[in-house]
């Protein structure tokens, strides 16, 4: 759950670098990355944000899609070398890597797919160049995000495994955690609290698979500027949001058991449950001679 999520990234993150340099230079779990990975929306950015803030530590974001197209050539050595330079200096810091996958990735013809303006794989030597010069009690995590882990295959995925220490898998929101942010998202976007005629229940249940991204651009469709002036004397219903609802797409089943299989494959669940990798791969092999 999304709760167990937030007390790993505490232990493994947010206290480490908010403790002192000499705590941290002898905590002896020292944790350097971290990797989120789950559907798109769900909310792996936000917790990248809230790791830095909870530690009050500088946020540095080498993203594929930030660096792009604006530091061609041998510029992104100096890009590299100065984030962590800055990071060291003012530590606590985070530096951050949404579609880390791509970062890792080695396969020339999926990397042209995206159609960026230079290679996005293209930092990854700089960076961890200056990863292995990190010393124990330098306060700087590195913090990854990927919703297609498994786009990594052979030596992409074990130098991505092998890279983080830590991997989180960030899953969709369960029936108690829809029961919460239905009524969180609609008072944040204006519409305040739900009357207890509001089939919230209901609501929760049949929005399961929908991430808390996904749930936010319901609420925001639904709330226009009209609908909030006339909720005093026509509130809010269920019906309202199921109808917005059946125009956005939720995660597919195909989708969330890939992302299942990525984490049989980890070595601590190897190390747990080796029979579940074992047929995770041969899951794999059938789906690719259906292909």
């Amino acid at each position: 759950s999304m709760a167990q999520v937030r007390q790993v990234l505490t232990e493994y993150g947010i206290l480490p670098m908010g403790a002192g340099e000499q705590v941290h230079a002898h905590i002896p779990t020292h944790t350097k990355s971290i990797l989120m990975y789950g559907s798109p929306r769900t909310g792996k950015t936000t917790l990248a944000h809230a790791v830095a803030n909870a530690a009050g530590a500088n946020f540095f974001n080498l993203s594929p899609r930030h660096t792009d197209g604006k530091y061609p050539g041998s510029q992104v050595k100096m890009l590299i070398h100065m984030v962590f330079k800055v990071a060291r200096v003012m530590q606590p810091s985070v530096i951050y890597i949404d579609q880390v996958e791509k970062v890792f990735l080695s396969d020339k013809k999926k990397l042209k797919e995206y159609g960026s303006a230079e290679p996005l794989n293209r930092i990854k030597k700089e960076f961890l160049k200056e990863v292995k010069t990190m010393a124990k009690g330098e306060r700087v995590l590195i913090v990854g995000a990927s919703s297609e882990p498994f786009l990594c295959v052979k030596k992409d995925q074990k130098s991505l495994v092998e890279f983080f220490q830590k991997h989180v898998h960030c899953p969709l929101p369960d029936y108690a955690s829809r029961r919460q942010l239905w009524p969180a998202l609609v008072k944040r976007h204006g519409g305040g609290d739900l009357t207890h005629e509001f089939e919230l229940s209901t609501l929760a249940h049949i929005s399961e698979g929908y991430t808390p991204g996904i749930m936010a651009n319901i609420i925001r469709s639904l709330l226009t500027k009209r609908r909030i002036e006339k909720l005093p004397r026509f509130p809010l219903t269920c019906r309202e949001v199921l109808n917005v609802m059946a125009k956005f797409d939720k995660v597919t089943m195909e989708e969330e058991s890939a992302l299942m299989d990525w984490t049989c494959k980890l070595p601590a669940r190897l190390a747990l449950d080796p029979e579940a990798a074992a047929a995770a791969d041969t899951k794999a092999k059938q789906s690719k001679k259906k292909k």
